[in-house]
C-alpha cells in the first residue's frame, strides 16, 4: 500500500514529465522555485547557466530534501561546484531525485562568460538518467542556454532555455522536458530582491513564480514566494557567516503537504 502511494504521488507531483524544471537549493525553493534572474545562483547550472558569472569566488554546495511530502522514499539530494576562471566561469551541478523503484538522476555541466558590461551568455549539457524497476534504465543529453543582463542598477533580466535539442530517452523516444523561461529581479533597495519568473513547457501551461528576499542585517536574510503550477507557498532564511551558508526553506502544497529543505554553502575564495 505505501509504495502505491508513493507511485501515484509520483505521478501528481510530476505530472507533466519526469525531470521537469525543479528548485535546487533552499534559497530558490524559499523564493518559489526557479528565480531565472536570480544572482549569485550557485545552482545556476540547472536553472539559468548565464547567472554563474555573478559569482566571483570557487563555491560549494549542498542540498537536501529528506522528506518531501512527508515520505522518505522521495528524497532529493543534489551538489554543485563553481569555479570562476579568467577567461569565464564554469559550473558542475548533480541530483537525485527518488528511491530504488523510480530514481531520475541529473548532471550538468555549463560555461558562461561576460560578453560585454553586464551582458552574460552561457552555455551547458544536462545528462539525464531514468531508472524505473522492472523496466531498466535509460539516458539522454540535452543542450541548454541561457542570458543574464544588467538592465540598470536596480533592475536585472534573464532567458533560459533548456534541452534546446529537444531530446528524448528510452525505446519509446520520451520527450523530456523542453521549456524557455524568462524572468526579472528588481532591487529597490541594496537589501531587498523581487523576483518574477515565467515558464513555458513546450508542451504545458505557462507556469509563474513569485519571489522576495530581504536582508536585514548582513548575516540574516529572509525569503519568502509562491508559484502556479505546482501551486505552493514557499518561505525560508538563510545564515551567513564568514565563509559559509546555511539556507532553509518550507513548500507548501494543498493536496500533498510540506516539504522541508536544507542547503549549506561553502566559499573557498577566489581562483
Amino acid at each position: 500500500m505505501k509504495t502505491l502511494m508513493i507511485v501515484l504521488l509520483l505521478g501528481i507531483s510530476h505530472a507533466h514529465a519526469a525531470f521537469e524544471r525543479a528548485a535546487h537549493g533552499a534559497r530558490g525553493t524559499a523564493m518559489g522555485g526557479v528565480p531565472i534572474a536570480l544572482a549569485d545562483n550557485e545552482w545556476a547550472a540547472f536553472v539559468n547557466p548565464a547567472a554563474l558569472r555573478t559569482i566571483n569566488e570557487r563555491t560549494v554546495a549542498l542540498f537536501y530534501a529528506p522528506r518531501p511530502f512527508e515520505l522518505k522514499e522521495l528524497a532529493f539530494i543534489a551538489a554543485a561546484y563553481v569555479e570562476p576562471t579568467s577567461v569565464g566561469c564554469f559550473g558542475v551541478a548533480a541530483s537525485r531525485f527518488g528511491f530504488e523503484l523510480y530514481r531520475e538522476t541529473r548532471l550538468a555541466i555549463s560555461f558562461v562568460e561576460e560578453i560585454t558590461s553586464g551582458l552574460c551568455l552561457g552555455v551547458g549539457v544536462t545528462h539525464y538518467a531514468l531508472s524505473i524497476a522492472d523496466y531498466g534504465s535509460a539516458s539522454s543529453l540535452g543542450v541548454d542556454v541561457g542570458m543574464l543582463m544588467d538592465v540598470s542598477d536596480t533592475f536585472r533580466w534573464g532567458v533560459a532555455a533548456s534541452n534546446l535539442n529537444a531530446a528524448t530517452i528510452g525505446q519509446a523516444k520520451e520527450k523530456l522536458p523542453q521549456q524557455f523561461a524568462t524572468g526579472v529581479a528588481f532591487m529597490p533597495m541594496t537589501n531587498a530582491t523581487l523576483t518574477l519568473s515565467l515558464s513555458k513547457d513546450v508542451r504545458y501551461p505557462m507556469e509563474v513564480r513569485v519571489g522576495v528576499e530581504f536582508v536585514p542585517v548582513e548575516a540574516l536574510a529572509l525569503r519568502a514566494g509562491t508559484s502556479s503550477d505546482p501551486s505552493t507557498l514557499n518561505a525560508g532564511f538563510g545564515v551567513r557567516l564568514a565563509f559559509a551558508s546555511f539556507d532553509y526553506a518550507f513548500s507548501s502544497h494543498g493536496e500533498l503537504g510540506m516539504t522541508h529543505a536544507f542547503s549549506v554553502l561553502l566559499r573557498l575564495g577566489a581562483w
